[in-house]
């Protein structure tokens, strides 16, 4: 099987999933969280599956997770409990200044 006929198989496995791929992407869902619920290929490979699409099929709703999506916070964790305003002072002086 060439590369080809891979691109070819998941662009036709996307093709009932495009509408709500479109939503789930609207919705937050990553590339990854998109490819895990297909159950096919990497995540750039069902992107450029869902974007060259050119097969038209009855819109399914995706497959449901069998965990809700992981998602990590690029956010700085926030302290526990009362915390002290941050005093540069506070740190050690560097080169003896």
């Amino acid at each position: 099987m060439t590369i080809h006929d891979k691109a070819t198989r998941l662009t036709a496995r996307v093709a009932p999933y495009i509408q709500a791929i479109a939503e789930a992407r609207a919705g937050g869902l990553t590339w990854k969280d998109i490819a895990a619920l297909i159950g096919a290929g990497t995540p750039d490979a069902v992107r450029q599956a869902v974007r060259n699409c050119k097969y038209r099929a009855e819109q399914l709703p995706l497959p449901e997770p069998s965990q809700p999506p992981t998602r990590t916070s690029t956010a700085p964790p926030k302290p526990a409990g009362q915390s002290q305003p941050f005093d540069i002072n506070s740190l050690p002086r560097i080169g003896g200044r």
